[in-house]
């Protein structure tokens, strides 16, 4: 066998054959759906799909680089997101990725020994080591796409905190019409309230982006969050929501926002709160028990 056989060999195994690793990346890919591929996990993750043209531009960079060595692609071309997400969009990219890893072992079974040991051009590796690279590439980045794909237990929360909080909002508004309850306040207290909870929305969520880890409760966690306002509660952000229902009823000098708090509080801790910390404590264990135990769970 040749060197350009055994690297075709490779290839083709990778792509759909039956590699020592497991799954092949046509196996990994082939059982995704287009919303499945097109899902992000997480801030600053790749979606399986954007794997998959990533993969693909690479497996056409060696075959250009056969012509000229010289040959990178742009920034813009690597990671690109999916025009469409169509599940037919979807299964044209999948052959797309199939083709091009083909037509790089087309070429590749084809060239010498001699060719496919020599440098390419100045970039210290040979030929023969980009298209190994390549096949590994492939090994990898399947293992990523079927990680990324996995289905993942959440905490099943009631409903999104937010639409909570807007649900309060709506009843206090439409109560105003039932029976008109003003506050005897200055409309304008409430905007350091609002303020207040505004800020620590944002200081709260700024610790969801430093971990790389996703804030919407109905989704995975990655890790635990314990920096910022975490040191002193575990839910600042759904503080966060109340002080802003309270600031929004100043400032409308309608009293049925403040009201509205308690079972806005309510729905909050045994429709989202408990059911995150069950969920937080099943999926982290010990380390979530020791946040457990030295912080509140609210301010009190």
């Amino acid at each position: 066998m040749t060197t350009g056989e055994r690297l075709a060999a490779e290839l083709r195994r990778a792509w759909n054959g039956s590699p020592w690793h497991g799954p092949s990346v046509h196996a990994v890919l082939s059982r995704l759906t287009a919303p499945q591929a097109a899902h992000r996990r997480a801030r600053g993750s790749h979606t399986p799909w954007e794997l998959a043209l990533h993969l693909t531009l690479w497996a056409e960079v060696p075959l250009r680089r056969f012509d000229d060595a010289t040959y990178a692609p742009r920034d813009e071309e690597d990671f690109r997101e999916p025009a469409v997400t169509t599940d037919a969009q979807w299964q044209a990219d999948v052959a797309a990725l199939g083709e091009a890893v083909e037509r790089l072992a087309r070429r590749v079974e084809t060239l010498s020994d001699d060719t496919l040991h020599a440098p390419v051009g100045d970039r210290g590796y040979t030929f023969v080591t980009m298209v190994d690279g390549v096949a590994q590439h492939l090994a990898y980045h399947a293992g990523q796409a079927a990680v990324l794909a996995r289905s993942e237990a959440v905490a099943g929360v009631i409903a999104p905190p937010a639409l909570i909080a807007v649900a309060a909002m709506a009843a206090a508004e439409a109560m105003r019409f039932v029976s008109a309850w003003p506050l005897g306040v200055s409309r304008w207290a409430g905007v350091p309230v609002m303020l207040a909870g505004l800020g620590l929305l944002w200081w709260a969520h700024e610790q969801f982006v430093r971990a790389r880890t996703p804030a919407a409760p109905w989704r995975a966690s990655r890790f635990l969050v314990l920096g910022g306002p975490y040191r002193w509660t575990r839910n600042p952000m759904y503080i966060a929501g109340l002080l802003c229902l309270a600031g929004v009823g100043v400032l409308r000098a309608n009293a049925w926002y403040l009201a509205m708090l308690l079972p806005a509080w309510g729905v909050l801790h045994w429709g989202v709160v408990l059911r995150e910390e069950r969920y937080l404590l099943t999926r982290f264990g010990e380390p979530y028990q020791q946040l457990l135990d030295r912080t509140r769970r609210w301010l009190m």
